[in-house]
Formats: C-alpha cells, sequence, structure tokens
C-alpha cells in the first residue's frame, strides 16, 4: 500500500482517524511511513486497525513514528522486551503499597508530564478487549487552548506548573516507586502554555494527576486557577472517546492531549494492552 491509497477515516469531529488496510507486521515502505506520521500529527489520535502483532513487530511499528524510550514502573515491564510494558486488568500485584489492585489512568492525565523531557507519544496495542467496555477518552488540548477567552490566554501566557509524580492534588492512586525510581523522579517545572515543536500550534499542557502547583502563586490562587482550567478542559466538546477492539494499534500525541481509561470494567472482564512510549523533547 502507498501514501496515495491510505485508507483514512476520521473519528469524531474533535479528533482522532482510523486507518485500515495497512499490515504493520510486515516492513513498512518510507512513503507509507511518512503518510502514517501526517495522519497521527493532523488527528492527534491516530488508530490502525486489524493488526496481529508479536512483541519485537510492535516495536518496529512504533519506530515508524519514533524512538521506543524505558519505561519507569519495572513491574508493569513485558518479560522478555523491556520496551514494552503492560496494562492489565487481571494484574492484582500491590501496585500502590496497600495490597489494594489498581486501575492505571482512570483521571486526566497526559503520560510522562513528572519528567523533564516528558514521551512525546504513547502506542497502545489491543491485545484482549471485553466487549463493549474498557474504553479511553481523550482530550484535544490545541481545542481547548484555542477556546479560552483572550484575557485568560494572556494571564496564563508565561506561566509554568510543578510537575511531580505523586502530586497533593492527584486524581488516581499511582503506583509505588522503588528509592531508586523515586531518585529519577524529582518536580519539574512546565509551561502552562505548550508549543507543538513539529506543527508549531499552542496548546494546554495540564496533568490533572501530576501538576502540584502553579508557580509564583500562592496556593489558594494555584487551585483556583487550576480549577478553572481543568473545569474547562474536562468539558465533552474537547472529547473523544476511542472504543476499542482487539487487534488496534492506538498512537497518540502526548504534547497536545490528555487522556482517561473508563472504569466500566466488571468482575471477570479481561483488558490487556501493550504499551510504548515514545522520546520526546523538553516542552516550550
Amino acid at each position: 500500500m502507498s501514501a496515495r491509497t491510505l485508507n483514512l477515516m476520521p473519528s469524531s469531529e474533535v479528533m482522532a482517524a482510523e486507518v485500515d488496510g495497512v499490515d504493520l507486521s510486515a516492513p513498512v515502505e518510507s512513503e507509507l511511513a511518512a503518510a502514517l506520521n501526517d495522519a497521527f500529527l493532523d488527528h492527534l489520535v491516530l488508530c490502525i486497525r486489524g493488526q496481529r502483532l508479536t512483541p519485537s513487530q510492535y516495536l518496529d511499528a512504533a519506530r515508524i513514528f519514533g524512538e521506543p524510550q524505558q519505561q519507569l514502573v519495572k513491574h508493569f515491564l513485558h518479560r522478555s522486551e523491556p520496551l514494552i510494558s503492560l496494562v492489565s486488568s487481571v494484574d492484582n500485584r500491590d501496585k500502590a503499597g496497600d495490597g489494594r489492585p489498581i486501575v492505571r489512568g482512570p483521571y486526566w492525565h497526559t503520560d510522562d508530564s513528572f519528567f523533564e523531557i516528558p514521551a512525546k507519544a504513547t502506542v497502545l496495542y489491543a491485545v484482549e478487549i471485553p466487549r463493549g467496555r474498557g474504553d479511553t477518552w481523550f482530550a484535544n488540548m490545541h481545542a481547548a487552548y484555542e477556546a479560552l477567552d483572550q484575557e485568560l490566554k494572556a494571564r496564563i501566557a508565561n506561566m509554568r506548573a510543578v510537575h511531580k509524580y505523586v502530586s497533593r492534588r492527584a486524581g488516581a492512586r499511582v503506583a509505588k516507586l522503588s528509592e531508586e525510581d523515586r531518585e529519577k523522579t524529582p518536580e519539574v517545572s512546565h509551561p502552562l502554555v505548550r508549543t507543538h515543536p513539529e506543527t508549531g500550534r499552542m496548546s494546554l499542557y495540564l496533568n490533572p494527576n501530576r501538576i502540584d502547583r502553579v508557580e509564583g502563586l500562592s496556593l489558594t490562587q494555584s487551585d483556583a486557577l487550576l480549577d478553572s482550567l481543568y473545569a474547562h478542559a474536562f468539558e465533552e466538546r474537547f472529547h473523544y472517546r476511542h472504543r476499542w477492539h482487539e487487534g488496534d494499534l492506538l498512537i497518540w500525541d502526548n504534547r497536545c492531549t490528555m487522556h482517561r481509561a473508563s472504569t466500566d470494567l466488571k468482575p471477570g472482564d479481561r483488558r490487556l494492552l501493550h504499551r510504548i512510549l515514545l522520546r520526546g523533547t523538553r516542552p516550550q
């Protein structure tokens, strides 16, 4: 298949698109790889349907879009491919330190913002999906920024927020880190408004599960501003709901989106996805 015959279908008016008829288990020619990257940048969330991939083929597919990087929490990692982690509904290990299982990503967030250089994109491959449940929601943060009034845009233009692995404002429990991993995750500062390094578009750069405070404001002022920005970004007009099918390979742009997992899984549901993070650049 060449780029000229790429079967690309928008998933919603807000964001996202689907691709059919591409087999990522086979080598991908440069023209098609370029078309897939263009579609990813244009639509922010790109789903390539109907894949049947080994872990090594999945890594090769992810490399079409960037360089896979090591992920933080070791007990999630795939045993034979350590650049892949597992997102599983049936893994009951003590991930939060209190003996209870944890649902990964149920609150709005963007991946890896607690690092100085966050991942540019996340790639998920659907291995096992319960019918009609376990969807993922996305928020278009370009659209959320563009819908702000000019006064608020001017106010936050040069503001920065402190991101932490464990934030006092976190809306969801997170995996307990080893001492080694805690040393890798000091608090970091990122702009509230981010310029996309490839498209030049501006977006809100928010992570309600990791942002602790806005620099230069009192905690009361910071909380009020963050609450206002979050309420705006949580409006459904900016959202797209991805309904998973087994064999989906989904990639999204962490530089200009947020996402959250649905919490509608029932006892006995089996949901297994493989996850890869792609190396990014320092937010500007």
